[in-house]
């Protein structure tokens, strides 16, 4: 592979691993507009995303038995492909019912046929000393190309004066990228970055010694904590909307502004976990990660603390994608085999990606039965709980991994 055809290929799993999300997670920066425009509940909405993560889990671990067979070249477009043509029907804005069946397709195509695919090729792409910078700047990648376009589309929406009836045309421009976007995969990618006719393939045993792993299970809960405190983060536009008084054009801004942090974060984390080790340096970030939202749980929310507010969602930022940008460096750290990435990655998420599941639908329902700002300290009260578990986890991690280093060095 060559330097340019090396670099396309980062950027491509960058973009497909950004917009694969737009669509499911609209509702991150035009979270009031689409349920005017839709018509839902907040339980409803919570419904939604949490059959898009329900079908999600499920999918986890098929997803990374495909990716350990076929090459991502082929998995990321088919799953664009699908994704694009179900905005298109989204964009019509159907009924709850129909949603429900486009949330499902989008748990399937990210989860199922993206997601374990993507991971393998970013750690197939980066040396073995490299892991920490190869996952930060996936994932800041992933943060540029939704910061430039949670911009762009708010600045769409803002040109319409907060219209909800904008909310059809902003999803159609969506499902066109996303088909342009499959189009580019299938033209450049190559189908031999994970090697996958080079490696062993995966069976029963491998599997059963994969998941007698204790690392895989504790990768799996850091995750789970900060995937939680992603969705934490998501009810930062509704937060600033109704709480801090901010309008739908400002809660949306702190939307997408919390997105330029993330970029920044991600890749910064991934040189600095390479300095001083992966473990150690998730250790400090699932730290701040706590002590963050235990702030918003016991501060309550008014105008009046408006800098404040900024400050601790721009730290909270930082720390999730920090961490979202180095836990999957722990594979390498923890000596997972190669060839074994896809079927790992799939058993970790299986359990990292409960959140998907029950978060939505938790959070609809605190915030439709405790209105205003105390239903929002109930809620960031459970997210700083699964940070907590994050922590310990983390910790255990870091204690392992240095009694390795310690008996290598004898």
């Amino acid at each position: 592979m060559t330097f340019t055809e090396k670099w396309l290929t980062m950027g491509l799993l960058c973009l497909s691993g950004s917009v694969i999300f737009w669509l499911p997670l609209f509702s991150d920066i035009f979270y009031i507009p689409m349920q005017n425009a839709f018509g839902f509940t907040k339980t409803q909405m919570g419904i939604l995303l949490s059959t898009f993560g329900a079908v999600a889990l499920i999918a986890y671990f098929p997803g990374g038995w495909l990716a350990d067979r076929f090459s991502p070249r082929k998995l990321i477009t088919i799953a664009l492909v699908i994704t694009a043509l179900a905005g298109f029907v989204f964009s019509t804005l159907p009924s709850f019912e129909i949603c429900l069946i486009l949330f499902a397709i989008w748990g399937l195509t990210s989860a199922g046929i993206l997601w374990s695919a993507m991971i393998k090729a970013a750690r197939c792409w980066g040396s073995k000393e490299d892991q920490g910078k190869t996952f930060g700047i996936l994932e800041g990648g992933r943060s540029i190309s939704d910061v430039i376009s949670t911009t762009i589309l708010l600045m769409i929406f803002a040109y319409s004066r907060g219209d909800d009836r904008a909310v059809p045309e902003i999803i159609i421009m969506i499902s066109f990228y996303i088909l342009v976007l499959a189009l580019l995969v299938w033209r450049i990618m190559g189908d031999d970055i994970s090697n996958n006719k080079k490696q062993p393939k995966v069976t029963i045993n491998e599997i059963i010694y994969i998941l007698r792993l204790p690392v895989i299970w504790l990768i799996a809960l850091i995750i789970m904590a900060t995937n939680t405190a992603m969705w934490g983060t998501i009810f930062f536009t509704p937060y600033a909307t109704e709480v801090y008084e901010l309008g739908e054009v400002g809660g949306g801004a702190i939307g997408a502004g919390k997105y330029w942090v993330t970029p920044f974060a991600a890749i910064a984390a991934g040189f600095f976990a390479d300095k001083i080790g992966p473990a150690k340096a998730i250790l400090g970030f699932c730290i701040v990660m706590t002590a963050g939202f235990l702030i918003f749980t016991l501060i309550p929310g008014s105008p009046a603390l408006l800098p404040y507010l900024i400050i601790n969602v721009a730290i909270l930022t930082a720390a999730v994608y920090a961490l979202r940008g180095t836990y999957f460096s722990l594979l390498e750290q923890s000596s997972i085999p190669l060839a074994f990435t896809g079927t790992a990655t799939g058993i970790i998420s299986v359990i990292a990606y409960t959140p998907d599941i029950f978060m939505p639908t938790l959070g609809g329902i605190i915030l439709d039965a405790y209105p205003g700002a105390s239903g929002y300290q109930y809620l960031f009260l459970i997210v700083s709980f699964f940070s907590m578990i994050g922590l310990v986890a983390a910790y255990v991690i870091y204690q392992k991994i240095q009694k390795i280093q310690m008996r290598s060095t004898v």
